[in-house]
């Protein structure tokens, strides 16, 4: 059960054809014999079922001053019959309510000749400690929490789709030509489709939360900044409803003004404080209150979130869970309040000695293996790159060309196997670096990844090594015996077949074969020159 203190304040309008407004305040209305004069009322009420609604009629002015008088009686039989409830089914209450009231329309039409009236209405409905919304056209509805302001409802107009569809912006729905264009209204004909009303907002109320229900004339043309300072004063609801339909007759609004605002004193209630007579009995207002000055700059805090240029938080199409958590008993939040106080005194050393024990160690190990940290694999990624650019001559005379074009200079011939440094490749030339550091271009076609002289075999020489005789000795040497003939011939084969074999080795394969005939001619000679031994005379 909730405990609210309401303020609403209804003025005739000044300028023929424009909307008509009524307004539902715990069942009492303004009534034909109040259009003379402002209808200016102040309630408070701890009621189980609280309602509030506000009606705007399109059309002829007559005919909409009426039908609003009829939607009201008609209204009031619906919550009668409803506060008798010890539980409100909301979604039945809601549809009563749309479907009673657009038949009400239709019927109204009919009887006048069907002279099309469209009605926009704001239903505000306090549950106990819960509000729901039911919102039909384009009235406006607004909760005012903390200094700021969240929007309830959203107009069901053709511009406000556009907006919705991003075709338009939001400053320019206000001057859009469908502004007015509704498309949800009651007095819906069947062949027009069912009424679609937006029941979205259903939210836990706070302390000092108040609601506001406004007409067209402060919801549209009064600017939104002026509107909302006047919202979020620390003001009582009566001078507050009287400030803005003063600011609106300053500011040249003279039709539209209605507006309802009432303010949650308190949503928690012991069963001895509810009273529920409060809420029909009606309290006179002052009927002058200073208008404001608008030259004085609102000096009361506000959030920095507050836009003043508009609504902050447009509530009916959120989500609610917050809101639904969020007003609990005050005194059992305030035992959780210091429990979590305790536990987070006794938490807070703990962290903070966990957290500096984990980040020193983490610097000691960080210092210790430093070394081990350092990635060196670089150098070994340069060199298996370096490596994998190697590649080998495929064939013999393979030409090194100046440029990258078979016309340029040959810089030299590159013989097969031979290693080289590939700098850049691509499907025609290669350009490279020889073992040389001769740089040049190569067909790519004539080199390989893999060299091609692996696995071969150098060809031997093979050749018979004939030993070499010395050149023969002149006539004049004297004889010599026999064992020293030996003796010298065998010198002479052994240094002869020496230097055969060292003439085989270093020579060519014709110079071998020369050095064999000569050998062959200089042992012919060497025996055919062997000394004969002479005997000597008796």
């Amino acid at each position: 059960m909730s405990k609210t203190v309401s303020s609403c304040l209804c003025e005739t309008n000044q300028v023929p054809n424009q909307p008509q407004e009524n307004v539902f305040f715990h069942t009492l209305y303004r009534t034909q014999a109040d259009f003379p004069n402002e209808f200016l009322r102040t309630a408070r009420s701890t009621s189980p079922i609280q309602i509030c609604a506000l009606f705007s009629v399109i059309g002829p002015d007559n005919l909409g001053a009426v039908l609003n008088l009829e939607l009201n009686k008609e209204l009031t039989t619906i919550v009668a019959a409803s506060s008798n409830r010890p539980v409100l089914d909301f979604e039945s209450f809601s549809n009563q309510v749309i479907n009673v009231l657009n038949l009400k329309v239709c019927n109204f039409v009919i009887s006048k000749g069907g002279t099309p009236l469209k009605v926009s209405m704001t239903m505000l409905v306090i549950e106990g400690d819960t509000l729901r919304v039911i919102s039909v056209g384009n009235t406006k509805a607004v909760l005012i929490r903390d200094n700021r302001i969240m929007s309830l409802t959203e107009e069901q107009t053709v511009a406000h789709r556009y907006v919705q569809m991003g075709a338009i912006t939001a400053e320019q729905e206000k001057n859009h030509p469908e502004s007015m264009n509704l498309t949800q209204y009651l007095g819906k004909l069947p062949q027009d489709g069912p009424v679609l009303a937006d029941k979205q907002v259903h939210l836990k109320l706070k302390d000092n939360d108040e609601l506001c229900l406004m007409g067209l004339g402060l919801s549209k043309s009064l600017p939104a900044q002026m509107r909302n300072m006047i919202l979020v004063r620390p003001t009582s609801t009566e001078v507050k409803v009287r400030e803005l339909i003063n600011s609106a007759y300053q500011y040249g609004i003279m039709s539209g003004l209605t507006v309802i605002i009432t303010k949650v004193e308190s949503t928690f209630l012991l069963p001895g404080d509810a009273y529920f007579a409060g809420a029909q009995v009606p309290v006179q207002s002052n009927p002058y209150v200073n208008p404001m000055d608008e030259t004085k700059p609102y000096a009361g805090e506000v959030d920095d979130n507050y836009d003043s240029q508009g609504d902050t938080t447009v509530v009916n199409t959120g989500d609610y869970k917050a809101y639904k958590d969020s007003n609990e008993d005050s005194e059992a939040m305030d035992g959780k309040k210091k429990n979590n106080e305790k536990l987070w005194n006794i938490l807070y050393p703990i962290i903070f000695f966990l957290g500096f024990t984990i980040l020193g160690f983490g610097l000691m190990f960080v210092a210790f293996n430093i070394t081990d940290l350092i990635d060196f694999s670089k150098e070994t990624k340069e060199t298996d790159e370096q490596a994998q650019s190697v590649m080998y001559v495929v064939s013999d005379n393979t030409p090194l060309f100046a440029s990258d074009s078979v016309e340029s200079t040959v810089l030299s011939n590159l013989m097969r196997g031979e290693s080289l440094i590939i700098v850049s490749q691509d499907d025609t030339f290669s350009n490279v670096i020889t073992t040389n550091n001769i740089t040049g271009y190569v067909l790519t076609a004539q080199i390989s990844t893999e060299d091609p002289t692996i696995n071969e075999t150098l060809p031997i020489v093979e050749s018979e090594v004939t030993p070499v005789a010395t050149e023969s000795q002149d006539s004049d040497v004297p004889p010599v015996s026999d064992s020293t003939t030996v003796e010298s011939t065998s010198e002479t084969v052994q240094q002869t077949t020496t230097t055969a074999a060292t003439t085989t080795t270093e020579s060519t394969s014709e110079e071998t074969t020369e050095e064999t005939t000569s050998t062959t001619e200089l042992e012919e000679t060497t025996i055919e020159s062997s000394p004969t031994t002479v005997s000597e005379p008796d």
